[in-house]
C-alpha cells in the first residue's frame, strides 16, 4: 500500500509544482531563468506538459516534415541475393558460388589472368604450377566454374 501511495505522489508531484520562468536581455542575448535575471525581467505565463495522458498539441497548425521519396534504381539486380556473412565466409575460404558478382570473385580469387567475352564472360586463372581455373559469368553473375584448385 505504501509503495502504491509513493507511486501516486511521484506521478502527481511534477504536475503540482512548477516554477516561474523569467525572460531577460543580457549582453544582447535573450536569457531564460527560474529567478528574475535583471531589471527588465518579464515573467512568462506557462503551463507544464501533462504528466499522464493528455496531448501536447496546442491547436496550432503544424507542418510535419516528410522526407523526399527515395528513388529506386532503374537497373534491376539480376544476381540472386547472397547473405553478407556467407559472402565473407566464401571470400576467406577462397571459394566462389553461383550468383556472385565479378567484384566478389575478384576479392575471393584475385584478378584473372585473362578475360574472354562473348555470349558469356569467362575469367581464366592460370598458375605457374600448370593448373588453371575458369569462372563463367552470365548477366553479371557467376553461372559456372571449373578447373583444378590450388
Amino acid at each position: 500500500m505504501l509503495k502504491r501511495m509513493l507511486f501516486v505522489i511521484a506521478l502527481a508531484a511534477p504536475a503540482i509544482s512548477y516554477g516561474a520562468v523569467y525572460q531577460c536581455k543580457a549582453n544582447g542575448q535573450t536569457v531564460f531563468s527560474d529567478s528574475p535575471c535583471g531589471d527588465d525581467a518579464k515573467k512568462l505565463d506557462h503551463k507544464p506538459a501533462p504528466a499522464i495522458g493528455g496531448q501536447f498539441d496546442t491547436g496550432t497548425d503544424v507542418e510535419f516534415y516528410e522526407p523526399p521519396a527515395r528513388q529506386r534504381s532503374a537497373k534491376k539486380d539480376t544476381c540472386p541475393y547472397i547473405n553478407s556473412s556467407r559472402l565473407r565466409q566464401l571470400t576467406i575460404q577462397n571459394k566462389i558460388a553461383r550468383g556472385m558478382k565479378p567484384a566478389d570473385v575478384r576479392r575471393s580469387w584475385g584478378s584473372p589472368t585473362s578475360i574472354n567475352t562473348g555470349r558469356r564472360t569467362q575469367w581464366a586463372y592460370h598458375y605457374a604450377s600448370g593448373s588453371s581455373r575458369y569462372v563463367y559469368f552470365e548477366n553479371g553473375c557467376v553461372d559456372n566454374w571449373n578447373g583444378s584448385y590450388r
